[in-house]
């Protein structure tokens, strides 16, 4: 957790296979949204999510949901990081950010409506 980019060009072994166990999914769950620094990786660990949230385990696929809320919120942060050290615009990069965590949002109201299961709603 302290220096997640030493871990950033190995994001794909983190990604949960199906035969992982319970607590392995959650372990790498974790680790997957910690190695959110950086747009690539942001965009690639929510593409992994949008599977986990329909998940069989419905206690995994509640905490993917949590974690797509929490990448969303480290956008931000991780856009805003690039506008202070002059990546992109400052304006541009807040839009990046609200596109990502509209349609994060747009994501969890579409699985909602369509969910049988009211544990995951």
């Amino acid at each position: 957790q302290e220096c997640p980019s030493a871990f950033t060009p190995f994001l794909n072994d983190f990604f949960v296979k199906g035969m992982d166990p319970s607590f392995t999914r959650m372990i790498k769950l974790d680790i997957l949204v910690s190695l959110c620094i950086d747009p690539s990786a942001i965009d690639a660990v929510l593409s992994e999510l949008r599977s986990y949230v329909r998940h069989n385990d419905k206690s995994f696929a509640c905490a993917a949901i949590i974690a797509v809320g929490k990448v969303a919120e480290l956008a931000q942060i991780v856009y805003d990081r690039r506008a202070f050290i002059g990546g992109i615009d400052a304006g541009a990069a807040r839009d990046e950010s609200n596109y990502i965590a509209l349609g994060c949002l747009s994501g969890l109201v579409t699985l909602s409506e369509f969910s049988k299961n009211g544990e995951v709603v």
